[in-house]
Protein backbone atom coordinates (compact mmCIF):
# COMPACT_ATOMS: atom_id res chain seq x y z
CA UNK A 1 0.00 0.00 0.00
CA UNK A 2 2.92 2.39 0.83
CA UNK A 3 4.56 1.59 -2.04
CA UNK A 4 1.76 2.04 -4.21
CA UNK A 5 0.73 5.72 -2.26
CA UNK A 6 4.33 6.50 -3.46
CA UNK A 7 4.45 5.50 -7.04
CA UNK A 8 1.08 7.85 -6.91
CA UNK A 9 2.50 10.71 -5.93
CA UNK A 10 5.68 10.25 -7.92
CA UNK A 11 3.71 10.65 -11.01
CA UNK A 12 1.66 13.26 -9.51
CA UNK A 13 5.47 15.16 -9.08
CA UNK A 14 6.53 14.43 -12.35
CA UNK A 15 3.42 15.69 -14.00
CA UNK A 16 3.41 19.13 -12.23
CA UNK A 17 7.41 18.84 -13.13
CA UNK A 18 6.82 18.97 -16.81
CA UNK A 19 4.15 22.18 -16.85
CA UNK A 20 7.20 23.48 -14.74
CA UNK A 21 5.16 24.48 -11.40
CA UNK A 22 8.89 23.38 -9.74
CA UNK A 23 7.62 24.50 -5.83
CA UNK A 24 4.35 22.30 -6.11
CA UNK A 25 6.86 19.37 -7.90
CA UNK A 26 9.30 19.86 -5.13
CA UNK A 27 7.14 19.37 -2.27
CA UNK A 28 5.69 16.23 -4.31
CA UNK A 29 9.10 14.59 -4.83
CA UNK A 30 9.69 15.29 -1.10
CA UNK A 31 5.94 13.43 0.35
CA UNK A 32 6.82 10.71 -2.31
CA UNK A 33 10.39 9.82 -0.63
CA UNK A 34 8.90 10.34 2.69
CA UNK A 35 6.77 7.25 1.74
CA UNK A 36 9.70 5.16 -0.37
CA UNK A 37 13.24 6.58 0.60
CA UNK A 38 14.45 4.22 -1.61
CA UNK A 39 13.60 4.94 -5.04
CA UNK A 40 16.80 6.69 -6.54
CA UNK A 41 14.75 7.93 -9.61
CA UNK A 42 12.65 10.21 -7.11
CA UNK A 43 16.05 11.71 -5.48
CA UNK A 44 17.30 12.30 -9.18
CA UNK A 45 14.09 14.09 -10.33
CA UNK A 46 14.17 15.95 -7.47
CA UNK A 47 17.87 17.06 -7.55
CA UNK A 48 16.81 18.01 -11.75
CA UNK A 49 14.15 20.20 -9.94
CA UNK A 50 15.86 22.15 -7.52
CA UNK A 51 18.89 22.92 -10.83
CA UNK A 52 16.25 24.49 -12.43
CA UNK A 53 15.76 26.80 -9.84
CA UNK A 54 19.18 27.52 -8.88
CA UNK A 55 19.35 25.48 -5.79
CA UNK A 56 22.57 23.86 -7.08
CA UNK A 57 24.19 22.74 -3.48
CA UNK A 58 20.69 20.33 -2.60
CA UNK A 59 20.63 19.50 -6.17
CA UNK A 60 24.00 18.06 -6.06
CA UNK A 61 22.89 16.41 -2.77
CA UNK A 62 19.79 14.79 -4.07
CA UNK A 63 22.02 12.98 -6.98
CA UNK A 64 24.73 11.95 -4.78
CA UNK A 65 22.11 10.34 -2.44
CA UNK A 66 20.53 8.72 -5.61
CA UNK A 67 23.97 7.02 -6.79
CA UNK A 68 24.11 5.57 -3.42
CA UNK A 69 21.16 3.77 -4.68
CA UNK A 70 22.19 3.00 -8.63
CA UNK A 71 25.82 4.00 -8.17
CA UNK A 72 26.38 3.11 -12.53
CA UNK A 73 23.15 5.25 -13.56
CA UNK A 74 24.90 7.21 -16.30
CA UNK A 75 22.16 9.33 -16.35
CA UNK A 76 22.44 10.66 -12.71
CA UNK A 77 26.12 10.76 -12.87
CA UNK A 78 25.36 13.13 -16.21
CA UNK A 79 23.11 15.00 -14.02
CA UNK A 80 25.66 15.57 -11.07
CA UNK A 81 28.42 16.17 -13.52
CA UNK A 82 26.29 19.18 -14.91
CA UNK A 83 25.63 20.73 -11.64
CA UNK A 84 29.20 20.76 -10.48
CA UNK A 85 29.52 22.09 -13.72
CA UNK A 86 26.94 24.81 -12.51
CA UNK A 87 29.06 25.35 -9.58
CA UNK A 88 32.54 25.86 -10.94
CA UNK A 89 33.86 22.61 -9.53
CA UNK A 90 35.03 22.10 -13.13
CA UNK A 91 37.28 18.94 -11.73
CA UNK A 92 34.38 16.68 -10.20
CA UNK A 93 32.23 17.70 -13.66
CA UNK A 94 35.22 15.88 -16.01
CA UNK A 95 35.33 12.75 -13.53
CA UNK A 96 31.63 12.72 -13.44
CA UNK A 97 30.87 13.07 -16.85
CA UNK A 98 33.54 10.78 -17.72
CA UNK A 99 32.35 8.13 -15.74
CA UNK A 100 29.09 8.07 -17.25
CA UNK A 101 30.74 7.95 -20.83
CA UNK A 102 32.34 4.51 -19.69
CA UNK A 103 29.05 3.39 -18.73
CA UNK A 104 27.43 4.65 -21.36
CA UNK A 105 29.55 4.49 -24.33
CA UNK A 106 26.75 4.95 -27.55
CA UNK A 107 25.19 7.84 -25.08
CA UNK A 108 25.34 11.10 -27.30
CA UNK A 109 23.76 12.95 -24.19
CA UNK A 110 26.62 11.94 -22.11
CA UNK A 111 29.32 12.61 -24.01
CA UNK A 112 27.89 16.14 -24.93
CA UNK A 113 28.12 16.82 -21.33
CA UNK A 114 31.27 15.69 -21.67
CA UNK A 115 32.40 18.11 -23.89
CA UNK A 116 30.49 21.01 -21.75
CA UNK A 117 32.76 20.11 -18.91
CA UNK A 118 35.67 20.05 -20.85
CA UNK A 119 35.08 23.50 -22.71
CA UNK A 120 34.58 25.02 -19.90
CA UNK A 121 37.93 23.89 -18.10
CA UNK A 122 39.75 25.34 -21.76
CA UNK A 123 40.29 21.83 -23.21
CA UNK A 124 38.74 23.10 -26.54
CA UNK A 125 40.20 20.51 -28.50
CA UNK A 126 38.68 17.62 -26.61
CA UNK A 127 35.30 19.24 -26.43
CA UNK A 128 35.31 19.76 -30.27
CA UNK A 129 35.91 15.79 -30.42
CA UNK A 130 33.16 15.22 -27.96
CA UNK A 131 30.52 17.67 -29.85
CA UNK A 132 31.96 15.86 -32.87
CA UNK A 133 31.54 12.24 -31.68
CA UNK A 134 27.62 12.71 -30.09
CA UNK A 135 26.66 14.09 -33.31
CA UNK A 136 28.15 11.16 -35.43
CA UNK A 137 25.64 9.25 -33.24
CA UNK A 138 22.55 11.51 -33.49
CA UNK A 139 23.05 13.98 -36.48
CA UNK A 140 20.03 16.05 -35.20
CA UNK A 141 21.00 16.81 -31.98
CA UNK A 142 20.52 20.54 -32.01
CA UNK A 143 21.63 21.58 -28.91
CA UNK A 144 25.04 20.07 -29.33
CA UNK A 145 25.26 21.66 -33.08
CA UNK A 146 24.68 24.30 -31.20
CA UNK A 147 27.40 24.25 -28.87
CA UNK A 148 29.79 22.93 -31.29
CA UNK A 149 28.96 25.89 -33.26
CA UNK A 150 30.08 28.18 -30.39
CA UNK A 151 33.04 26.13 -29.93
CA UNK A 152 34.41 26.76 -33.29
CA UNK A 153 34.21 30.29 -33.14
CA UNK A 154 35.46 30.47 -29.69
CA UNK A 155 38.50 29.05 -31.77
CA UNK A 156 38.42 31.81 -34.70
CA UNK A 157 36.48 29.64 -36.72
CA UNK A 158 33.38 32.20 -37.44
CA UNK A 159 31.92 31.03 -40.75
CA UNK A 160 31.47 27.20 -39.56
CA UNK A 161 30.54 28.21 -36.11
CA UNK A 162 27.52 30.42 -37.22
CA UNK A 163 26.80 28.15 -39.80
CA UNK A 164 26.23 24.72 -36.56
CA UNK A 165 24.94 28.13 -34.52
CA UNK A 166 21.98 28.04 -36.52
CA UNK A 167 20.64 24.65 -35.42
CA UNK A 168 19.43 26.69 -32.38
CA UNK A 169 16.26 27.70 -34.32
CA UNK A 170 15.07 23.59 -33.80
CA UNK A 171 15.86 23.69 -30.01
CA UNK A 172 12.84 23.48 -27.60
CA UNK A 173 11.88 26.64 -26.00
CA UNK A 174 13.50 29.04 -28.09
CA UNK A 175 10.85 31.09 -29.83
CA UNK A 176 9.62 30.51 -33.87
CA UNK A 177 10.09 32.99 -35.84
CA UNK A 178 6.82 33.77 -38.15
CA UNK A 179 6.85 30.47 -40.74
CA UNK A 180 5.10 32.10 -43.50
CA UNK A 181 7.53 34.04 -44.65
CA UNK A 182 10.87 33.37 -46.01
CA UNK A 183 13.80 33.32 -43.84
CA UNK A 184 16.47 36.27 -45.63
CA UNK A 185 19.81 33.67 -46.86
CA UNK A 186 21.78 36.94 -47.59
CA UNK A 187 20.90 37.51 -51.64
CA UNK A 188 20.11 40.77 -53.22
CA UNK A 189 16.59 42.33 -51.88
CA UNK A 190 15.51 44.02 -54.72
CA UNK A 191 13.52 46.68 -52.80
CA UNK A 192 11.97 43.46 -50.85
CA UNK A 193 11.30 44.82 -47.31
CA UNK A 194 13.17 42.97 -44.32
CA UNK A 195 12.46 42.36 -40.69
CA UNK A 196 14.91 41.60 -38.67
CA UNK A 197 13.74 40.33 -35.24
CA UNK A 198 15.49 40.61 -31.74
CA UNK A 199 16.61 37.21 -30.67
CA UNK A 200 18.39 36.85 -27.21
CA UNK A 201 19.22 39.89 -24.74
CA UNK A 202 20.57 43.17 -25.22
CA UNK A 203 23.69 42.51 -25.48
CA UNK A 204 23.24 40.62 -28.49
CA UNK A 205 21.42 43.09 -30.31
CA UNK A 206 24.40 45.21 -29.84
CA UNK A 207 26.88 42.84 -31.11
CA UNK A 208 25.47 41.99 -34.17
CA UNK A 209 23.83 44.92 -35.07
CA UNK A 210 26.97 45.96 -36.71
CA UNK A 211 25.48 43.94 -39.65
CA UNK A 212 22.61 46.39 -40.22
CA UNK A 213 24.06 48.87 -42.92
CA UNK A 214 25.29 45.56 -44.49
CA UNK A 215 21.91 44.62 -44.89
CA UNK A 216 20.83 47.98 -46.51
CA UNK A 217 23.52 47.23 -49.25
CA UNK A 218 21.52 44.77 -50.37
CA UNK A 219 18.90 47.39 -51.54
CA UNK A 220 16.06 46.73 -49.66
CA UNK A 221 13.72 48.41 -47.12
CA UNK A 222 15.35 47.66 -43.44
CA UNK A 223 12.95 47.27 -40.38
CA UNK A 224 14.35 45.88 -36.58
CA UNK A 225 11.87 44.94 -34.09
CA UNK A 226 14.00 45.44 -31.01
CA UNK A 227 13.25 45.86 -27.00
CA UNK A 228 11.90 49.78 -26.39
CA UNK A 229 15.39 50.33 -24.45
CA UNK A 230 17.59 49.46 -27.59
CA UNK A 231 15.04 51.22 -29.97
CA UNK A 232 16.96 54.54 -29.72
CA UNK A 233 20.47 52.96 -30.40
CA UNK A 234 19.18 50.87 -33.43
CA UNK A 235 16.96 53.51 -35.05
CA UNK A 236 20.24 55.84 -35.27
CA UNK A 237 22.29 53.22 -37.22
CA UNK A 238 22.80 53.89 -40.39
CA UNK A 239 20.67 51.71 -43.43
CA UNK A 240 18.29 51.31 -40.25
CA UNK A 241 14.19 52.53 -41.89
CA UNK A 242 12.44 51.52 -39.08
CA UNK A 243 12.20 50.40 -35.80
CA UNK A 244 9.36 48.58 -33.95
CA UNK A 245 8.68 47.19 -30.86
CA UNK A 246 9.17 43.73 -29.63
CA UNK A 247 5.31 42.31 -28.93
CA UNK A 248 3.57 45.34 -30.93
CA UNK A 249 2.14 45.30 -34.53
CA UNK A 250 4.58 44.51 -37.40
CA UNK A 251 4.28 46.17 -40.68
CA UNK A 252 4.36 44.47 -44.06
CA UNK A 253 7.64 42.70 -44.66
CA UNK A 254 8.77 39.87 -47.46
CA UNK A 255 11.21 38.37 -45.71
CA UNK A 256 12.37 37.91 -42.17
CA UNK A 257 15.71 36.74 -40.01
CA UNK A 258 17.09 37.16 -36.46
CA UNK A 259 19.44 39.43 -35.92
CA UNK A 260 21.97 37.20 -35.02
CA UNK A 261 21.56 35.05 -37.98
CA UNK A 262 22.57 38.20 -39.49
CA UNK A 263 26.94 36.65 -39.64
CA UNK A 264 25.73 33.42 -41.36
CA UNK A 265 23.76 35.22 -43.45
CA UNK A 266 26.56 37.74 -44.92
CA UNK A 267 28.88 35.42 -44.11
CA UNK A 268 31.18 38.12 -42.31
CA UNK A 269 34.99 37.87 -41.95
CA UNK A 270 36.91 37.88 -38.58
CA UNK A 271 39.39 40.31 -40.33
CA UNK A 272 36.32 43.05 -40.95
CA UNK A 273 34.65 43.00 -37.77
CA UNK A 274 37.19 46.16 -36.29
CA UNK A 275 36.57 48.38 -39.24
CA UNK A 276 32.82 48.02 -38.20
CA UNK A 277 33.34 50.57 -34.94
CA UNK A 278 32.04 52.69 -33.83
CA UNK A 279 28.62 51.56 -35.50
CA UNK A 280 26.22 53.27 -33.06
CA UNK A 281 26.24 56.86 -31.36
CA UNK A 282 24.20 58.34 -28.62
CA UNK A 283 21.27 60.35 -29.00
CA UNK A 284 21.89 64.07 -29.83
CA UNK A 285 19.81 65.64 -27.39
CA UNK A 286 19.65 63.58 -24.16
CA UNK A 287 18.91 64.70 -20.54
CA UNK A 288 22.30 62.75 -18.70
CA UNK A 289 24.42 65.44 -18.15
CA UNK A 290 27.52 64.69 -16.05
CA UNK A 291 29.31 66.98 -13.37
CA UNK A 292 32.21 68.70 -14.83
CA UNK A 293 35.71 67.47 -14.90
CA UNK A 294 37.70 68.19 -11.93
CA UNK A 295 41.52 68.43 -12.77
CA UNK A 296 43.36 65.77 -14.78
CA UNK A 297 41.11 62.96 -13.61
CA UNK A 298 40.06 59.91 -15.18
CA UNK A 299 36.71 59.68 -15.32
CA UNK A 300 35.63 55.80 -15.07
CA UNK A 301 32.28 54.19 -15.52
CA UNK A 302 31.71 51.19 -13.34
CA UNK A 303 29.37 48.31 -13.95
CA UNK A 304 29.93 45.03 -11.73
CA UNK A 305 26.75 43.02 -13.12
CA UNK A 306 24.49 42.08 -15.67
CA UNK A 307 21.28 43.36 -15.27
CA UNK A 308 19.71 39.86 -14.61
CA UNK A 309 22.58 38.27 -12.69
CA UNK A 310 22.46 34.34 -13.09
CA UNK A 311 23.48 31.53 -10.47
CA UNK A 312 26.78 29.43 -9.94
CA UNK A 313 29.76 29.96 -12.42
CA UNK A 314 27.48 31.16 -15.39
CA UNK A 315 27.03 34.28 -13.16
CA UNK A 316 29.41 36.88 -14.42
CA UNK A 317 28.83 39.34 -11.85
CA UNK A 318 31.97 40.46 -9.24
CA UNK A 319 31.87 41.84 -6.20
CA UNK A 320 31.18 45.87 -6.01
CA UNK A 321 33.72 45.44 -2.83
CA UNK A 322 36.63 44.87 -5.64
CA UNK A 323 35.25 48.11 -7.71
CA UNK A 324 35.53 49.61 -5.11
CA UNK A 325 38.93 48.94 -4.23
CA UNK A 326 40.24 50.37 -7.46
CA UNK A 327 38.97 53.87 -6.10
CA UNK A 328 41.68 54.09 -3.89
CA UNK A 329 44.02 54.70 -6.75
CA UNK A 330 44.65 59.00 -6.93
CA UNK A 331 43.01 60.15 -10.19
CA UNK A 332 40.02 58.48 -10.45
CA UNK A 333 36.94 59.99 -11.09
CA UNK A 334 34.24 57.16 -9.88
CA UNK A 335 30.43 56.94 -11.83
CA UNK A 336 28.33 53.92 -11.38
CA UNK A 337 26.36 53.13 -14.38
CA UNK A 338 24.59 49.77 -13.18
CA UNK A 339 21.05 48.81 -13.00
CA UNK A 340 19.02 46.38 -12.41
CA UNK A 341 19.31 43.85 -9.39
CA UNK A 342 22.33 44.77 -8.05
CA UNK A 343 22.00 48.70 -8.15
CA UNK A 344 21.29 48.52 -4.46
CA UNK A 345 24.78 47.18 -4.06
CA UNK A 346 25.89 51.02 -3.81
CA UNK A 347 23.38 51.94 -0.48
CA UNK A 348 24.68 48.33 0.82
CA UNK A 349 27.95 49.05 0.97
CA UNK A 350 27.41 52.67 1.69
CA UNK A 351 29.45 54.28 -0.81
CA UNK A 352 27.95 57.20 -2.24
CA UNK A 353 31.34 59.38 -1.76
CA UNK A 354 33.23 57.61 -3.63
CA UNK A 355 30.77 57.21 -6.92
CA UNK A 356 28.83 59.17 -8.37
CA UNK A 357 25.24 56.88 -9.07
CA UNK A 358 24.07 57.46 -13.08
CA UNK A 359 22.69 54.12 -13.56
CA UNK A 360 19.29 55.22 -11.09
CA UNK A 361 18.73 58.03 -14.38
CA UNK A 362 19.25 55.62 -17.07
CA UNK A 363 15.98 55.21 -18.64
CA UNK A 364 17.86 52.57 -21.73
CA UNK A 365 20.48 52.04 -23.44
CA UNK A 366 20.78 55.41 -25.62
CA UNK A 367 20.98 57.09 -22.34
CA UNK A 368 23.83 54.75 -21.49
CA UNK A 369 25.60 55.53 -24.58
CA UNK A 370 25.35 58.99 -23.78
CA UNK A 371 26.81 58.96 -20.23
CA UNK A 372 29.47 56.47 -21.80
CA UNK A 373 30.75 59.28 -24.30
CA UNK A 374 31.34 61.45 -21.51
CA UNK A 375 33.55 59.47 -19.57
CA UNK A 376 37.44 58.56 -20.50
CA UNK A 377 37.26 54.91 -19.85
CA UNK A 378 34.74 51.88 -18.59
CA UNK A 379 35.25 48.98 -16.19
CA UNK A 380 32.58 46.49 -16.16
CA UNK A 381 31.96 43.10 -16.43
CA UNK A 382 30.21 40.73 -19.69
CA UNK A 383 26.64 42.66 -19.84
CA UNK A 384 24.77 45.59 -22.37
CA UNK A 385 27.17 47.97 -20.58
CA UNK A 386 30.50 46.40 -22.38
CA UNK A 387 28.43 45.64 -25.99
CA UNK A 388 27.25 49.73 -25.40
CA UNK A 389 30.65 50.90 -24.80
CA UNK A 390 32.37 48.63 -27.19
CA UNK A 391 29.72 49.58 -30.20
CA UNK A 392 30.55 52.93 -29.63
CA UNK A 393 34.51 52.66 -29.42
CA UNK A 394 34.75 53.78 -25.94
CA UNK A 395 38.06 52.81 -24.40
CA UNK A 396 36.00 49.75 -22.33
CA UNK A 397 38.00 46.94 -19.78
CA UNK A 398 36.12 44.03 -19.32
CA UNK A 399 36.23 41.42 -16.78
CA UNK A 400 35.75 37.99 -18.35
CA UNK A 401 34.40 34.30 -15.75
CA UNK A 402 36.88 31.93 -16.68
CA UNK A 403 34.24 29.80 -18.52
CA UNK A 404 33.68 32.87 -20.34
CA UNK A 405 31.26 33.28 -23.17
CA UNK A 406 32.37 32.11 -26.93
CA UNK A 407 32.50 35.72 -27.98
CA UNK A 408 35.34 36.81 -25.75
CA UNK A 409 37.99 34.30 -27.51
CA UNK A 410 39.90 35.11 -30.45
CA UNK A 411 41.43 31.56 -31.20
CA UNK A 412 44.47 33.21 -31.25
CA UNK A 413 47.18 33.38 -27.85
CA UNK A 414 46.24 36.89 -27.10
CA UNK A 415 42.97 36.31 -24.91
CA UNK A 416 43.27 40.11 -23.69
CA UNK A 417 41.78 41.27 -26.79
CA UNK A 418 38.67 41.06 -28.50
CA UNK A 419 38.18 40.19 -31.99
CA UNK A 420 34.67 42.04 -31.70
CA UNK A 421 35.43 45.44 -30.08
CA UNK A 422 38.84 46.77 -30.97
CA UNK A 423 38.92 49.17 -28.16
CA UNK A 424 38.32 46.82 -25.43
CA UNK A 425 40.81 44.67 -23.26
CA UNK A 426 39.70 41.77 -21.24
CA UNK A 427 40.85 40.65 -17.65
CA UNK A 428 40.08 37.02 -17.52
CA UNK A 429 39.83 35.26 -14.14
CA UNK A 430 42.46 32.38 -13.77
CA UNK A 431 40.02 29.91 -12.04
CA UNK A 432 35.98 29.84 -11.64
CA UNK A 433 34.74 32.30 -9.29
CA UNK A 434 38.08 33.98 -8.06
CA UNK A 435 38.28 37.59 -9.22
CA UNK A 436 41.75 38.21 -7.10
CA UNK A 437 44.13 37.99 -10.08
CA UNK A 438 41.86 39.53 -12.44
CA UNK A 439 41.95 42.61 -10.20
CA UNK A 440 45.28 42.79 -9.50
CA UNK A 441 45.95 43.11 -13.17
CA UNK A 442 43.47 45.86 -13.87
CA UNK A 443 44.54 47.62 -10.49
CA UNK A 444 47.87 47.64 -11.97
CA UNK A 445 46.93 48.73 -15.28
CA UNK A 446 44.40 51.42 -13.66
CA UNK A 447 47.49 52.91 -12.09
CA UNK A 448 49.55 52.73 -15.04
CA UNK A 449 46.91 54.81 -17.12
CA UNK A 450 46.15 57.32 -14.25
CA UNK A 451 49.97 57.96 -14.38
CA UNK A 452 50.35 58.59 -18.11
Amino acid sequence: MRDREAARVFALATDLHRRGEFDQAILAYSRALNLNPTNADIYNNLGVCLRAQGKLVAAAACYRRALVLKSNDAGILSNLGNTMRNMGNLRQAIVCMSKAVRIAPQSPEAIYNLGLALRDAGDNGKALTCFESALSMRKDYAACHVDYGMTLMMQGELDRGFEEYEWRARMPGVPRIDSEKPVWDGSPLGGKTILIRQEAGLGDVLQFARYLPKVKEQDGVVVVECHSRVSRLIAAIPGVDKVVMMGGPLPPYDVQITIMSLPHALKGEVSTLSEQVPYIRPPELHSIQLPPARGRQVRTGLCWSPGVPLVGVADRSCPLTKMIELLAIPGVTAFSLQTGARADDLEKEACDALLTDVGSRLTDLADLAAAIEQLDLIICVDSATAHTAGALGKETWVLVPFAADWRWHTGSKDLSGSVWYPSMRLFRQTAPGNWDEAFEALHDALYERVSQ
